[in-house]
């Protein structure tokens, strides 16, 4: 197979973040294109990122060979489990590296067959919030495959939506549809979320009342994600609580609900968040503040929000279980 278009190219300090899908079929055409990629990075003297799931690091590994004791691997499974824990991730990479290294490139694959709708969902919004993310830093450059045989035909559709450029059928092209009015807006209030299927159990909270749903969630999440689980739910209740309590009125709608083996927890209430990006950031000066949304994404497996104005905010956290 021929060189790809990504290959044997720099990006120039004065450029800015690249972000770029790769469309390919089969393993052989995944290494094709990101060995190529990772290679001419180490050949620059690049600090190199590949996120991807363990059998796909398993395969560029061994094609890498030594090469691959140069490269920095995360496991996509357990970093990208919540969408919203990768844009954070790659912040990381990009501040330890920006200070010294000639240059950056990394390969990020957020979607693998496997993933649920609702995990897929939350993965386009972060592949839509990453330009907005990096657009603004240092330069470097995202290499973002897909298994277009594996992957269903709307997920490959939107690839086109959230990234400035494709490489499909080994040639790069502009994507036409790149970004789309309203872009980081949309990120929080274009997809509904899915009712629940069965039974929901639901109480309006305030200040005054926070002791009691603190303890009315520990009663219904223990039977459903044990008592470390329950914990976690108490936490993530009391961020989104506090957070509906300071931005959201003064008040909100607390559901709960039990997903197979998973626990959803959701809190709605009348406020707006304007940052596409809110829980997304590491908060600076520690967890005080305004990190109630940073704590939430750390414990759950999943976190949606849909905000909007008129329509107010809902977030909704699973804990435990794959996600629908």
């Amino acid at each position: 197979m021929s060189r790809l278009p990504f290959a044997a190219q720099t990006l120039d300090s004065a450029d800015t973040f690249r972000h770029e899908a790769f469309l390919y079929s089969g393993d052989e055409h995944f290494l094709a294109g990101t060995t190529a990629f990772v290679r001419d990075g180490l050949d620059a003297g690049e600090a190199v990122l590949v996120a991807v799931i363990a059998a796909r690091a398993a395969l560029l590994r061994r094609a890498l060979g030594r090469d691959a004791d140069r490269v920095e691997f995360l496991d996509m499974a357990l970093t990208g489990r919540n969408p919203a824990r990768i844009i954070p991730a790659w912040q990381d990479w990009v501040d330890r590296n920006a200070p010294t290294a000639r240059g950056f490139r990394g390969v990020g694959e957020p979607i693998w067959s496997g993933r649920t709708p609702s995990e897929i969902a939350e993965c386009r919004h972060h592949e839509q919030l990453l330009n907005t993310a990096f657009d603004t830093g240092p330069a470097w450059w995202l290499l973002c495959p897909y298994d277009a045989e594996a992957l269903p035909q709307p997920v490959i559709d939107s690839v086109h939506r959230s990234h400035p450029s494709v490489v499909a059928h080994d040639t790069r092209e502009r994507s036409a549809s790149y970004p789309r009015s309203g872009f980081s807006r949309t990120a929080m209030s274009d997809e509904p979320l899915e009712e629940p299927s069965g039974p929901v159990w639901e109480l309006g909270f305030d200040l005054d009342s926070l002791r009691e749903l603190r303890d009315h969630v520990a009663k219904f999440a223990e039977p459903v994600v044990g008592g470390r689980g329950a914990n976690d739910a108490v936490l993530v209740v009391s961020e989104l609580a506090a957070n509906s309590i300071k931005y959201g009125g003064g008040a909100g709608v607390l559901r709960l609900w039990r997903d197979v083996a998973a626990l959803v927890c959701e809190v709605r209430d009348d406020g707006v968040i304007t940052d596409p990006l809110a829980g997304r950031r590491r908060p600076t000066g520690g967890l005080g503040g305004n990190a109630g949304l940073w704590i939430v994404n750390q414990v759950c497996d999943l976190l949606q929000i849909r905000s909007a104005p008129g329509q107010g905010t809902v977030v909704r956290a699973r804990l435990g279980g794959a996600a629908g």
